[in-house]
This record gives structure tokens, sequence and C-alpha cells, in this order.
């Protein structure tokens, strides 16, 4: 950490000034993982469990799920597993890797919240239920980070820019309707 302002060599004056400052620290920060899903288990693994309650917000990317490969699903799961069994955070920064086309295409479509019910269920979108695991969140944010590309050529592809153009209001709706507290 490059913070001027913090000093982490206070944590080990006593066990008293440790807890308060702990909090602090890690309550008044937001860590950041973005694609590097599988620095995360290590990281919160390492920490107190002090010092791992007092985590109020991480941030994760999901990659494109074109791209998504055998060892990234199993890194994703086991994220999920750990944060939703481990961890009380009340915030959770989402982003998803996606593309869109650099010009309208004939089947250009966005999705609604009610069709990723069924959309979760289709093959290589496991990872919706893993992160929807994450229960009791106060605010869940979810952010599209897309690429331009030509017009799809296959049916995957379309569905996949349908996706990614639907992220940040169907899905995202669709997420937290599952994850944040008092949403219905």
């Amino acid at each position: 950490m490059s913070n001027p302002g913090l000093h982490v060599s206070i944590l080990s004056v006593n066990k008293q000034v440790h807890s308060e400052a702990c909090y602090v620290l890690y309550s008044s920060n937001t860590f950041d993982f973005g694609i590097e899903v599988e620095s995360v288990i290590p990281f919160l693994g390492d920490l107190t469990q002090l010092a791992r309650a007092s985590i109020k917000g991480i941030n994760i990317v999901q990659r494109a799920l074109p791209y998504i490969k055998e060892f990234d699903r199993a890194e994703w799961r086991n994220v999920c597993e750990f944060v939703s069994s481990n961890m009380r955070l009340e915030q959770l920064g989402l982003g998803i890797i996606g593309r869109i086309s650099i010009m309208r295409w004939e089947a250009e479509d966005l999705y609604e919240k009610a069709a990723f019910q069924h959309i979760t269920k289709f093959e290589g979108m496991e990872w919706v239920e893993q992160v929807a695991s994450i229960k009791g969140l106060r605010k869940l944010d979810i952010k599209a980070h897309l690429d331009r590309c030509p017009p799809p050529q296959s049916n995957a592809m379309a569905f996949f820019m349908n996706f990614s153009a639907s992220v940040e209001r169907g899905f995202a709706e669709y997420l937290r309707e599952l994850m944040v507290d008092g949403t219905t």
C-alpha cells in the first residue's frame, strides 16, 4: 500500500490498538482484485479473522464468457464460495468483461431481468449462480467493461454480445434482487 497517510506499523503497538486500527484499516477500504480472482483467497485467507470480518467491500471482474478457461471457472467458484461462507460484505463491485458491436446488427437485442432466470441455466453461465450465493449486500455495483468488435458471425457470439449489452440493466436488476437485502 502506498498511501502516505497510512501507517500499518501502528497495528503492532498492542492488542487494543491492533483491533481498533485493524477495523479502521480494513473497513474503510474497498479491495479491488480486478480479473485476478486467483489472488482473492490467498489475500483474505492470510488475514486474521478480525481483519477479514472488518472488510466491507471488494471488487472482482468476471472474464469475457467466450474466453473463460476451466481453471478460471474453478477459481471463480472457489472465490464465491469463500466469500459467501467467510465474510459479511456490505458492498460488492462486479465488473463483467464483454463485447459490443461497432455497428448496429440485425439480431441486436437487450435481455430484460426476467430473461435471466433462463439465461443463467445456459452452459457457461454457472458463475452467475455462484456469485449470487453472496447474500446480504447493501450495495451491488455492476459495471460492464466493453470492447468493440465487428458484428457477430455466430449465434453464440450474438448471445454473448446481447448479454454484454444487458449487463448494466436487466442482468444488474436480476442479481440485485438475489443479492441485496431489501430488494424485491
